[in-house]
């Protein structure tokens, strides 16, 4: 029919990319674009090239040749953060899911999420430190950062939550948008993170949630470390560190709080 619209898709995936080739390469990408082309449902893939200088845009637009679902958009170069807010914003499915290229956490797992999230969850995050999940790790000082960066989110702000940091989120969009929106450490206007560095965005983005009184699960899954030369766990800690503590004066500010013009609970189950 004429002029009629298609309904959106289920789902966006969306994968943050900044100097990726090594990933795309090795056919990451290829295996999440198969994976959703041969689902029953509707969705997108959306890869945002994060100011790459290597062969990362080229190789994202040959994939979406061979899969239409694949689109790629391009940023100036801002940080993970950054480009992960620009495909949200851009998603068009009812449900938000973001993905590391490498792959850490397998694609299929979006199942698990979808699954959640249908079920009236707002939000969904994979966690390497619950009951049911596997883990094959990597090296022992990262490790031993990792286990102390969580436990330090435990005690100034997210009690409730096992694993801040991995890479594999979901939500609902308008909640995505929403809380995407509302970021101050890593929003519109704040400094933004250079080059391929770990930061602690996750964070402030589960703080706003739990202000607004969002539910937010965390499902086990089967993480895989992907060795790279471009993370410095050292230094990226030290800096994440800086970030959590900017995060928790604004907390204690009062600057996530919802105002009293919003209501301070929504759909799906409360916050844990």
């Amino acid at each position: 029919m004429t002029g009629q619209q298609e309904a959106p898709p289920l789902l966006s995936l969306v994968i943050p990319a900044y100097n990726e080739e090594e990933n795309l390469r090795r056919g990451a990408l290829h295996e999440a674009a198969d994976y959703l082309a041969h689902q029953d449902y509707a969705s997108e893939l959306i890869v945002v090239d994060d100011g790459s200088d290597d062969a990362t845009a080229a190789l994202v637009t040959e994939a979406a040749r061979r899969w239409p679902l694949v689109s790629l958009q391009a940023t100036e170069h801002g940080g993970k953060a950054r480009a992960v807010t620009a495909g949200v914003l851009a998603a068009q499915g009812q449900y938000v899911i973001f993905t590391d290229m490498d792959q850490s956490t397998p694609v299929h797992f979006v199942e698990d999420a979808l699954r959640e999230l249908q079920g009236g969850t707002d939000g969904v995050i994979a966690s390497r430190n619950i009951k049911g999940t596997t883990r094959r790790d990597g090296p022992l000082l990262r490790r031993l950062l990792g286990r102390g960066f969580a436990l330090l989110v435990r005690t100034l702000l997210l009690p409730d939550i096992r694993d801040s940091q991995c890479g594999f989120k979901g939500f609902r969009q308008e909640v995505a948008q929403e809380l995407f929106g509302a970021m101050k450490v890593f929003g519109a206007g704040a400094q933004a993170p250079k080059g391929p560095m770990v930061t602690a965005f996750d964070v402030e983005l589960l703080v706003l949630a739990k202000k607004r009184g969002y539910g937010i699960k965390e499902i086990p899954i089967a993480w895989t470390h992907v060795s790279t030369t471009r993370v410095n766990p050292l230094k990226d800690s030290y800096r994440m560190l800086k970030q959590v503590l900017r995060v928790w004066l604004n907390d204690r500010r009062g600057r996530y709080d919802v105002s009293p013009s919003e209501p301070s609970e929504r759909g799906g189950q409360k916050f844990p």
